[in-house]
């Protein structure tokens, strides 16, 4: 029974030390709540530019992505410089970063999704580019419950 309780406690200690370094790192730059109305808005300033060709670098989960879209198509992506192989290169473009946002707002209401029973538990923080919408940084942590994750934006070209 002790060593449970040792656990419990460690766990415990795991996710406040989480949520503590979360918020620390959140409030270094400002960031504002993730929700669908922000999101729906930042989306639609992103198709209002009219950009359809960039070269976008960004970090998530410690690995870079390095993306090419040309035309509203992605033609290249690489993550830590290796070429990526995937049937769906779309999910790794500005639409499909929104698209990850989109569901894990999806997953916060979700009875079954991975969420379920931690939605007070969850937070999720994000910043729009103010004028273009695209998604600079966010930021998610999930009270210790191994579901963070992080986008940084390095840098977007933009050549139309």
């Amino acid at each position: 029974m002790q060593r449970k309780t040792k656990r419990n406690l460690v766990i415990v200690a795991v996710g406040f030390a989480a949520g503590l370094l979360f918020a620390l790192f959140s409030m270094r730059e400002s960031t504002e709540p993730l929700t669908l109305s922000a999101l729906s808005a930042a989306r639609a300033r992103w198709q209002a530019t009219g950009v359809t060709t960039y070269d976008l670098h960004y970090r998530m989960q410690d690995e870079i992505y390095h993306v090419k879209a040309e035309n509203h198509i992605i033609t290249s992506v690489t993550i830590n410089g290796t070429r990526a192989r995937t049937n769906m290169p779309r999910m790794y473009g500005i639409e499909g970063i929104f698209d990850i946002l989109a569901m894990d707002l999806e997953n916060m209401t979700n009875p079954a999704g991975p969420f379920a029973g931690r939605q007070n538990q969850v937070l999720m923080r994000v910043r729009f580019h103010p004028t273009l919408g695209y998604v600079e940084r966010y930021l998610r942590s999930s009270g210790g419950v191994g579901r963070a994750a992080s986008i940084e934006l390095i840098a977007l070209d933009v050549t139309d």
